[in-house]
């Protein structure tokens, strides 16, 4: 994977931490995957998800769930779910407005430079949001 000099003047190992929102993905063929939704950095510790499934909510956490990022990111099952956790993540919204949103693992970025991600796999291999 090809290291860039970040903002800050350091090399980064970990790719996310170069990513934000918006920016342009491309796969490993040049096509237009979509934009950046949301990052999420890896959490080693994230072995799984279970105890964490949907239970009755009070009034105040329906609120918080829709303004806060949702907890059950990634939307897919497991155990992707649990490794796209530990190794960190991009959420991508796809470029046309019927487009599933699809995940891709950190170690899949190949490059992040000019506002663009550059992934080093096609489009066809990203998990698609359930």
């Amino acid at each position: 994977m090809q290291q860039r000099e970040s903002l800050s003047g350091a090399f980064d190992r970990d790719p996310l931490s170069a990513v934000h929102e918006g920016m342009h993905v491309i796969d490993a063929a040049g096509h237009d995957v979509g934009r950046v939704q949301f990052v999420q950095m890896g959490d080693a510790e994230a072995v799984t998800t279970a105890g964490n499934d949907d239970r009755p909510r009070e009034l105040v956490s329906q609120i918080a769930e829709a303004v806060l990022p949702d907890e059950r990111e990634p939307d897919v099952p497991e155990p992707l779910r649990s490794r796209l956790r530990r190794s960190g993540y991009i959420k991508i919204d796809g470029p046309d407005l019927l487009d599933t949103d699809r995940y891709v693992a950190s170690n899949r970025v190949r490059e992040v430079a000019d506002d663009r991600v550059r992934l080093s796999v096609r489009r066809e291999e990203l998990a698609k949001e359930d």
